[in-house]
């Protein structure tokens, strides 16, 4: 037992890199979206209600984590579309979703979507944003997933901070994440991404985390210049309100 609990420690130098690693040297999928599987599908599972979907509905989900969005939302739509930076990423997507026959993946950023424009009815950028290196990235983020939304399509932005999460510290932050998600929740996501991995023998990741944070008017200010509606949905899937997130469902204007 104490061979499988000495602690070695990964370093990556961007969220590329990560993925890469992630994908690569841990056995639970759940941990490319960075939390455990049973509080990823209730988490998406109510970003997937929130959606307008119909059987005709081209779907493409930026940073799509272990891909739980896209296999919740496949038998309702027509396509689905996972793209991501990391290759090691797609390759081991492509085998978890191979059963689904909608579903695909590129590879690409939110920064530079292989896409056309007018490409999807909705555009998922959930968790993603705010790990851009700079407010001008994120903000080109945003316009870019805009881009590829057809005409009276919706763009799903999710857990975009407001402020920044660690202002106050990381004793108020573990606070703050307890009061919102509820001590189970808590305890499952340390227990799943941090302490089940160092027992099974796993690696410790470290990564850059930028956490850009973006003021709700802000955001909503970037909408208006898109001539896009705005509606803002602070976190339902939380036990409580969030005091840091928010979750935008965006509808861009059908011209």
């Amino acid at each position: 037992m104490s061979g499988r609990l000495r602690l070695t420690k990964l370093v990556a130098r961007d969220h590329e890199q990560a993925y890469d690693m992630i994908a690569s040297h841990f056995s639970d999928p759940a941990l490319m979206a960075n939390r455990d599987a049973k509080t990823n599908q209730r988490k998406l599972g109510r970003v997937a209600d929130l959606l307008p979907v119909t059987n005709t509905t081209d779907v493409l989900d930026i940073g799509p984590g272990d891909g739980t969005l896209l296999r919740l939302l496949a038998p309702r739509v027509a396509t689905c579309t996972g793209v991501d930076p990391s290759a090691a990423a797609i390759e081991r997507l492509t085998e978890l979703l191979a059963d689904i026959p909608n579903v695909r993946f590129s590879r690409g950023t939110v920064l530079d979507l292989p896409f056309p424009d007018g490409e999807f009815d909705i555009v998922v950028v959930n968790s993603v944003l705010h790990m851009l290196p700079s407010i001008a990235d994120v903000r080109n983020g945003f316009t870019e997933a805009i881009r590829v939304c057809r005409p009276g399509g919706h763009v799903w932005v999710g857990e975009l901070p407001f402020r920044p999460e660690l202002d106050r510290g990381i004793a108020r932050h573990l606070a703050r994440h307890r009061r919102e998600y509820g001590l189970r929740n808590l305890s499952r996501l340390l227990y799943h991404v941090y302490l089940r991995p160092i027992v099974r023998g796993e690696p410790l990741l470290l990564y850059p985390a930028q956490n850009q944070h973006v003021p709700r008017e802000e955001l909503e200010r970037w909408c208006r210049g898109h001539n896009a509606e705005v509606t803002c949905c602070r976190h339902q899937e939380l036990a409580r309100e969030s005091e840091t997130r928010n979750d935008y469902l965006i509808r861009i204007d059908p011209r």
